[in-house]
């Protein structure tokens, strides 16, 4: 599948959906069933933005890749530059510099979305509180 260049919150909900549920009843319960096959399967969730900003929540299933050390992490993490890669920060402007800087490095299906965490919260889609 390939992702457009930005998403909306509630787009980004939609397709992270899978990812999102799987990751919260991951937390809830210590058995997990196994993954289902679905369009989202490969499809990787970071969060760039800086440690101290992670105690207000994130996105359900997502990584925290620092914006500084995206270019170190992600080529070891994500060995295919094909696979879908969803990226966010608080904003969206941290999160469209790794989404130029991944694609700088080769990867073709990278999608920021729009408005960061703030507009995934204003949406009142699911967060996951540490």
């Amino acid at each position: 599948m390939q992702l457009p260049p930005r998403l909306r919150p509630t787009d980004a909900a939609t397709i992270l959906e899978p990812t999102t549920k799987a990751a919260q009843k991951k937390k809830r319960t210590k058995k997990t069933a196994p993954p289902k096959k679905d369009y989202t399967a490969g499809l990787t969730l970071i969060d760039v933005r800086m440690p101290q900003e992670l105690g207000g929540g994130t996105i359900p299933g997502s990584e925290h890749i620092p914006l500084d050390n995206i270019l170190d992490t992600v080529p070891k993490s994500i060995p295919d530059p094909q696979a879908p890669v969803v990226v966010y920060c608080k904003s969206g402007m941290r999160g469209g510099m790794a989404q130029g800087a991944l694609r700088k490095l080769g990867y073709t299906n990278v999608s920021n979305i729009v408005g960061g965490f703030d507009a995934w919260q204003k949406a009142g889609l699911p967060v996951t509180i540490s």
